[in-house]
């Protein structure tokens, strides 16, 4: 019977109903599709760290990494790389040799990272000939060439098929240093990674290096990132004398993003429904002041306080429940869309790359979240409901006839 009722109540004015079933809507169109545009944010550079710059595991001499230094290798590395490529998951990997050092033309100097990499393994781990907007990748019939970023290329007044010069120590502590042709540009989104990066191939560096047939990274790509764990512990126990990290260990601000994925949501969903309760409550505490006469009526004919708390109660909660539905469904609908198209902010690129960012994004949302957003609207609704509610327990019958 109090269903009936409220239900029937929610209608007699119209206009403020539909305002208030309009807010709740857009407010959880708001607050949904928020929640997922900030997931595809994040989870563009996850996927670009990982496939293009971390991959998902990396194996390194437990001191390599403290400085650097290029007489921590990894012994018999290339027994190792291969034994790992042979485990069913997977993907691919890739062994290097890490110098941290300089690149050097007539216009000026930069310090970098040089990457000695396997060209055919590199290529199936990260990709690598896709990122070139100049030249061609490494020929296998020549030696001494690099790739460098477009930004080094500029800084340092480079052009393709030009020397630079590259010095670094090598694993006796002497200064050694190599004349390397421009063979490619490349380009990637973020710009942090192409200021300190080039890449040349592994046999013309390593010797130089002092580190002949030797590597002293492992990148290895799994075919999930739900087996990471497994993979992990698995290498550690193969391995006990290696430093083996995940991606989140080697880049902690991408683990740390990761980690504050819910409590995002929770924040945009709390500032949404906190001003939208405090809206629903201003707009029913009116309602009940409004119909003091028709209140204390139904008191004096005899409907006790707890029924008239219910039915306040479920007249507010049924007007934020029917927004509900209409939220939902737009906020499906832009996520479904957007999936597809993307979001392309190609006008502050220059931005977003420098924090590593792509300019497109493509919001995605889980069902979890999607849940744990229902369950929160729900709790807005029922607290919403207890203000107007107990407001309309204070009436006093015989004082709301008068008016």
């Amino acid at each position: 019977m109090l269903t009936k009722i409220a239900s029937r109540n929610i209608w007699r004015s119209k206009k403020r109903s539909l305002i208030i079933i309009a807010a709740v809507s857009f407010g959880l169109w708001a607050g949904i599709f928020m929640t997922a545009f900030y997931n595809g944010v994040i989870e563009q550079r996850i996927n670009t760290a990982i496939s293009s710059e971390l991959s998902h595991l990396q194996l390194h001499h437990p001191e390599f990494r403290k400085d650097y230094e290029i007489k921590y290798y990894l012994p018999q590395g290339r027994k190792i790389l291969q034994k790992i490529g042979e485990d069913s998951k997977t993907k691919a990997i890739a062994g290097r040799v890490i110098i941290k050092g300089m690149i050097a033309s007539a216009s000026g100097s930069s310090g970098i990272t040089i990457n000695g990499v396997m060209p055919v393994e590199e290529q199936n781990l990260t990709n690598l000939s896709k990122k070139i907007i100049k030249g061609n990748y490494f020929n296998p019939n020549k030696s001494n060439e690099i790739i460098l970023s477009e930004r080094l290329r500029k800084k340092l007044k480079l052009n393709h098929n030009k020397k630079a010069i590259l010095t670094f120590q090598d694993s006796e502590g002497n200064l050694a240093s190599g004349a390397f042709r421009i063979t490619a540009i490349y380009k990637t989104v973020n710009s942090p990674y192409d200021d300190s990066n080039v890449f040349v191939k592994i046999n013309d560096i390593d010797s130089l290096s002092g580190i002949p047939k030797e590597i002293n990274e492992i990148a290895v790509l799994l075919k999930s990132s739900k087996t990471l764990e497994e993979s992990q512990n698995s290498l550690k126990l193969e391995f006990p004398k290696l430093e083996i990290q995940n991606w989140k260990e080697i880049a902690p601000e991408l683990g740390y993003t990761v980690s504050v994925g819910d409590k995002m949501m929770f924040i945009f969903m709390g500032i949404i429904l906190l001003a939208l309760g405090f809206g629903i409550v201003n707009t029913m505490m009116m309602a009940v002041l409004e119909r003091t006469r028709e209140l204390g009526m139904l008191m004096a004919l005899g409907m006790n306080k707890f029924k008239i708390f219910m039915m306040i109660v479920l007249e507010t909660f049924f007007l934020i429940i029917a927004g509900c539905p209409f939220g939902i469904l737009l906020a499906l609908i832009t996520i479904g869309i957007t999936q597809r198209t993307g979001i392309d902010f190609s006008q502050y690129s220059d931005a977003y790359s420098s924090f590593g960012y792509s300019s497109v994004f493509y919001p995605s949302l889980s069902a979890r979240q999607f849940f744990i957003m229902i369950i929160l609207v729900l709790i807005t609704a029922f607290v919403s409901a207890l203000f107007p509610a107990r407001r309309a327990l204070r009436l006093n019958p015989a004082e709301s006839l008068k008016k």
